[in-house]
């Protein structure tokens, strides 16, 4: 029951991570609106979660994991990252900064 459940849970998951994907405008300008940064910050959160729950289910895929794709949003007047996350997940599983 428990495996099904989370099975559902990384499905359902992905399908918001997708939605979010999508549609959040990732394009650089001047100003970001605070859903935007939350929307951003939500999927970096939620690719986390889904990564870990699919270890779990698939502990054999540990060794061959290709890094989780964050989301970030960049100010285009100072080139400088409104919410930056590095792409690369370290041994530990924990996204590094």
């Amino acid at each position: 029951m428990s495996e099904e459940l989370l099975e559902e849970s990384v499905i359902s998951l992905v399908d918001i991570c997708n939605n979010i994907y999508r549609h959040v405008d990732r394009s650089e300008r001047k100003e970001m609106s605070k859903a935007d940064v939350a929307l951003v910050e939500t999927y970096n959160l939620l690719a986390d979660i889904n990564q870990k729950n699919l270890d779990i289910l698939y502990p054999k895929r540990l060794k061959e994991r290709k890094p989780i794709r964050y989301l970030a949003l960049m100010n285009n007047l100072t080139s400088e990252y409104i919410v930056e996350v590095s792409k690369e997940v370290s041994d530990d599983n924990t996204r590094t900064n």
